[in-house]
C-alpha cells in the first residue's frame, strides 16, 4: 500500500466514524460531522500546498517547511498522514543541508512507528555520510531487522562493518545478501574489499573478477578508478606486480589526479628499485595535491633514498613524521635506513628504536644488530 493510499484510508476512517445517532437526525452530530469534515479538508488542502511548494521547479523550501511544520502542530493523529509530512519536512531540510533538522524528522517517525525500517535507514545514510559508523551499523542492522528483504541495507551495514574493520561481520552480511539475492556487483565488489581487508587476496581477487564480469555486462561505468585501484591493491598484495601494474595504470587513465594512486603506483616501483625516475614523477604529482600528506612525502624521500640521494630524502622523511596524525612504524623505519646511510648511527638507532616501539619487526632488529656490530 502507498503512503498516499494509506493517507486516503485514515482520512476515510475519520471522516465515516457512525455518530450515536443519525446526523440528519440531531443537529449537534450534524454540526460535530461538519466541523470535521472542515478541519479534514483544510489539513489537505494545506498539505497538497506544501507538496506543490517543495515540489516546484523552484521549490519555496522555507514556506513549504513552515507550512509542514504548521500541520505537525494543528492536525489530528491521523494514521500515515503524520508520517508522510515528517519524511516530507526531512527531505526538505536535507536539500537545504539541515542535517538536524532532517534527523529531527526521522527520529520523530520512529518515536510515532517504532516499526518505520525505511526512517531508520535514512537514519543510518546520514550516519553514514557523518562519519559515525557505530550508529550506522546500529541503523541499518535495525532496518534489516524490520525489513530482511531490503538489498540496500545488506550492502550499506557491509560497507559500514568494513570500515570498522569487522571484516568477518561484513562477511557474514554479504554472505545472507547472497543467499536472499541474485548474484550483483555489489556482492562481489564488496567481498573483493572485505577479503582484501584480511589479507586473502586470491579470494579478494575473484570477487573482483566477478564483479567486474557483471559490471561489464550490465553496466561497464561501474568499473571506475575506485575499482581498478582496489583490484591492483589486492594484485601487489599478492604479489602479482605487472597485473598490479596495469590496473593502477587503467585508474589513472580514468583519474589521473587520483592521488591515492599515483602514489600508490610510484611507491611499488621504488620499493623494488624499478622505473625510479617515472615513480619520482608519480609521487611528485601526489604531494602536490596533498602536500601535507605523510604516506606520499614519505613515498618521495624513499624514491630519493632509492636513487641514492639519502642527504635530500632526509628533508621529505622528516616532514612526513612531522605530518603524521600519530606514529608510524614505517615512517620510523624509513627514517633510521636514512640516517644509516647518512652515516648518523645514533640517529638511525634512535628512529628504528622508536619504529620497533610502534610495531615488533624482525628486519629492523636485525638492522640494529648489524649496526652494534660495526
Amino acid at each position: 500500500m502507498t503512503k498516499a493510499a494509506h493517507l486516503s484510508l485514515g482520512l476515510a476512517a475519520l471522516l465515516l466514524l457512525p455518530a450515536a445517532v443519525p446526523a440528519q437526525d440531531n443537529p449537534a452530530a450534524l454540526a460535530v460531522n461538519e466541523a470535521v469534515l472542515r478541519q479534514a479538508n483544510a489539513i489537505v488542502l494545506r498539505q497538497k500546498l506544501a507538496d506543490a511548494k517543495a515540489t516546484a521547479q523552484r521549490g519555496d523550501i522555507v514556506g513549504a517547511a513552515k507550512l509542514y511544520q504548521e500541520l505537525l502542530k494543528k492536525m489530528p493523529e491521523m494514521p500515515g498522514l503524520r508520517e508522510r509530512v515528517r519524511a516530507r519536512l526531512a527531505e526538505i531540510y536535507l536539500r537545504n543541508s539541515d542535517r538536524k533538522g532532517a534527523r529531527d524528522e526521522l527520529e520523530g517517525i520512529i518515536t510515532d512507528d517504532p516499526t518505520n525500517a525505511q526512517a531508520y535507514y535514512s537514519l543510518g545514510t546520514l550516519a553514514l555520510e557523518d562519519k559515525q559508523l557505530e550508529k550506522a551499523a546500529e541503523y541499518f542492522a535495525k532496518t534489516l531487522l524490520l525489513n530482511p528483504d531490503f538489498p540496500p541495507a545488506y550492502y550499506d551495514l557491509a560497507r559500514v562493518q568494513i570500515g570498522l574493520k569487522r571484516t568477518s561481520d561484513a562477511l557474514g552480511t554479504l554472505e545472507k545478501a547472497r543467499v536472499k539475492f541474485p548474484q550483483n556487483f555489489l556482492q562481489e565488489y564488496l567481498s573483493g574489499i572485505a577479503f582484501g581487508q584480511q589479507k586473502a587476496y586470491n579470494e579478494a581477487i575473484q570477487h573482483y573478477t566477478a564483479a567486474e564480469v557483471v559490471a561489464q555486462a550490465t553496466h561497464p561505468e561501474w568499473l571506475d578508478q575506485h575499482f581498478h585501484f582496489d583490484l591492483g591493491a589486492a594484485y601487489e598484495g599478492k604479489g602479482d606486480y605487472p597485473q598490479a601494474e596495469k590496473e593502477f595504470e587503467k585508474c589513472l587513465q580514468l583519474a589521473p589526479d587520483f592521488a591515492e594512486a599515483l602514489n600508490y603506483l610510484g611507491y611499488m616501483w621504488a620499493e623494488h628499485g624499478w622505473h625510479l625516475a617515472k615513480a619520482r614523477d608519480l609521487i611528485e604529482k601526489a604531494v602536490k595535491l596533498e602536500p601535507k600528506n605523510a604516506a606520499y612525502l614519505d613515498s618521495l624521500g624513499w624514491v630519493l633514498f632509492k636513487s641514492d640521494q639519502p642527504k635530500e630524502a632526509l628533508e621529505y622523511l622528516l616532514q612526513a613524521v612531522e605530518s603524521s596524525a600519530e606514529p608510524d612504524a614505517t615512517l620510523y623505519e624509513h627514517l633510521g635506513d636514512i640516517y644509516a646511510a647518512l652515516n648518523q648511527p645514533d640517529k638511525a638507532r634512535e628512529a628504528w628504536q622508536k619504529s620497533l616501539t610502534v610495531e615488533p619487526n624482525d628486519q629492523v632488529k636485525k638492522k640494529m644488530d648489524k649496526l652494534k656490530r660495526r
